[in-house]
């Protein structure tokens, strides 16, 4: 019987899964989801795996009926599940799903973090894979190579890449230095983007900036830490795609988790995405014109202005 790896698709997500294939010992299947996308995933599942992770996957409670049933359809199979996650759930649902799975739901800075606290152990390597993911993920980016990791795990077969690597105690190499390349030009593309922008302020009269990165070269988390910086903002937008907004906050406390839930999203108060739906029309026209903004893009819009 195989193993299999269920995690988020950003870097936290990269090293929740290199400490769970540490931790495993054997070459498990990777599936990349999120929190709006969890039940679905789970559907295409096939049964016979004899142990399931789940990492930096938050459990959002409108997809609670479907993850519960594909999950006992699993667990009836043979399957053991182990979920660790780092983000708020619904309380009723985390006590219904800690019954049927071996489920660690406490607040740390990464999941990764939390996965070393209670599998690693003393094993150097997964606290050094842990540390990368609590940098990563409160978007502090103070070690040397984070930024260039976050650069990798952009990419689907380099996210499968680095899962491999740093399981096995590989930070640097050839890959690194041409993904720090790669990094100039995108901060480049921040700093020049960062220019452009004026701040906002909301009808509370915070402080915010709406950072459209589609279609550019730009890091979303090092624009928005930048423009938070240099503009003086309590929080900064950064619109992905037609699918993915995400928030950063800046220099003061703003919440803006349940404007990501609202929106099928997740995360934490301190950073958090939505996940906009958009209809076949709407896809396409965003394919002709990348900066359109869909009907439920222009809504987080709106209510970002009454925060």
């Amino acid at each position: 019987m195989s193993d299999l790896i269920i995690t988020h698709v950003d870097l936290d997500g990269v090293c929740s899964a290199s400490l769970a294939k540490r931790y495993l010992g054997t070459d498990p299947y990777v599936i990349f989801t999120s929190p709006r996308s969890l039940g679905r995933h789970l559907t295409k599942v096939k049964e016979g795996h004899e142990r399931i992770v789940i990492t930096d996957v938050s459990l959002n409670h409108d997809q609670f009926p479907l993850v519960w049933k594909e999950l006992n359809r699993l667990i009836s199979s043979g399957s053991k599940v182990i979920w660790v996650d780092h983000h708020d759930w619904d309380a009723d649902d985390a006590k219904k799903i800690q019954e049927i799975c071996e489920l660690t739901l406490e607040q740390s800075p990464s999941a990764a973090s939390l996965f070393y606290k209670k599998y690693s152990g003393q094993d150097e390597i997964a606290k050094k894979i842990a540390e990368i993911g609590d940098d990563a993920d409160t978007n502090a980016n103070l070690l040397p190579n984070t930024l260039a990791y976050k650069h990798g795990s952009w990419d689907f077969k380099d996210r499968l890449f680095l899962i491999d690597a740093f399981s096995n105690g590989e930070f640097e190499g050839g890959f690194l230095e041409e993904w720090k390349k790669e990094l100039k030009e995108e901060t480049d593309d921040a700093q020049e983007l960062v220019a452009s922008l004026k701040a906002r302020v909301t009808k509370m009269g915070k402080r915010y900036a709406i950072l459209d990165v589609r279609g550019r070269k730009a890091p979303g988390t090092y624009a928005a830490k930048v423009a938070a910086e240099k503009l003086d903002l309590d929080f900064a937008c950064v619109i992905y795609s037609y699918k993915s907004v995400s928030f950063y906050r800046g220099k003061r406390d703003v919440d803006l988790l349940p404007l990501a839930l609202r929106h099928g999203g997740g995360g934490h108060p301190y950073a958090c995405g939505a996940n906009p739906r958009a209809s076949l029309t709407e896809k396409i026209t965003c394919a002709l014109f990348k900066h359109h903004n869909t009907k439920e893009i222009n809504q987080i819009l709106t209510e970002l202005e009454e925060v």
